[in-house]
């Protein structure tokens, strides 16, 4: 049987998500990918054993800063353990103050960066940082019930990808609008699960471990990939990583008997692809919100499944 070539594979995979890629474009990745293989192959991005493992979580946010703090607060009250938040933040005119406000609620436990430049700023961090991990998150993102940060980090994330938004009952794939089949799983010590992410349905979140949503990578290697990838905000940085699907696919991926993480697509913010959005809120909305001195109650998500939080309309109550 005649195997598809990998970027055939990448632009099933993209389509799926509601990407495109054009000629030029898929040259210019897959070039990016032959280049980088070399050098790739030829280092060992594993951390030390003998050093503690940390991680550095990057957290992407434009025009949300309600949703970002409702992310926040989750993340606070839910992720035991240490993990260094870099929020890296743009704004329009209408909601900068928002995020001058938000920063300052949050100075001395999360670092807030303005953006200059999203790939440059995004490489420097990622970079500059001496964590042995690195996980990406967007300001939609939700907590679902509480979880143990140090158990994410894997000594060999080369080999396997842990995700905080998979696990049992992850059947409906709301990026592609459908149910989807979660492939075979199996025991991996401490009451945690894997797959193999190849054995995963095409087009579903089961064979997508290149995404910006809670999934943690080696920080040295996912700095090696960055520099080589041309992008220009977190739907294009999403869209350049598959490029390198064929190196990932062959991991195992490792979760949590149960989703922890879910992002709630309520409203968008990009226009780079038409993601589907339940339209449960609309950005100005919460913004207003944000004036009159409100938060979302992000602990009515707790238990809730990634089904039942993806189409959950908010609540508010006053945040002081």
């Amino acid at each position: 049987m005649k195997l598809p070539r990998p970027e055939d594979l990448v632009r099933r995979l993209l389509a799926s998500r509601g990407y495109e890629l054009s000629g030029p474009t898929t040259l210019e990745r897959r070039r990016a990918f032959l280049e980088t293989l070399e050098e790739w192959s030829a280092e060992g991005f594993d951390p030390p054993s003998d050093v503690p493992f940390s991680a550095t979580g990057m957290v992407f946010s434009r025009d949300r800063a309600l949703q970002l703090h409702a992310l926040l607060e989750g993340w606070a009250a839910n992720a035991r353990g240490r993990a260094g938040l870099v929020v890296l933040w743009t704004a329009t005119a209408e909601h900068e103050s928002s995020y001058r406000e938000l920063s300052d609620l949050w100075t001395g436990r999360v670092r807030f960066r303005r953006e200059a430049d999203f790939r440059t700023d995004l490489i420097d961090e990622v970079g500059s940082s001496r964590s042995s991990h690195l996980f990406f998150l967007t300001d939609d993102a939700m907590l679902l019930r509480p979880f143990e940060i140090s158990t994410c980090l894997l000594p060999d994330p080369r080999r396997r990808v842990f995700s905080l938004t998979h696990g049992n009952g992850l059947d409906w794939c709301f990026s592609a609008r459908k149910s989807q089949r979660i492939p075979p799983l199996r025991e991996d010590g401490a009451g945690l699960l894997s797959w193999s992410w190849k054995d995963g349905e095409d087009g579903t979140d089961w064979a997508y471990p290149l995404s910006v949503d809670g999934k943690f990578f080696s920080r040295q290697e996912m700095s090696l990939l960055l520099s080589r990838l041309p992008f220009r905000n977190p739907n294009t940085l999403e869209m350049a990583l598959q490029v390198f699907q064929p190196l990932f696919a062959r991991r195992r991926g490792v979760c949590f008997p149960d989703p922890v993480l879910v992002n709630v697509p309520c409203n968008t913010v990009q226009t780079e692809c038409e993601n589907p959005v339940t339209g449960a809120h609309g950005v100005r909305e919460l913004l207003l919100r944000w004036k009159a001195g409100d938060r979302i109650r992000h602990e009515e998500f707790l238990g809730l499944s990634p089904a039942e939080a993806e189409v959950r309309m908010y609540s508010f109550v006053s945040r002081f």
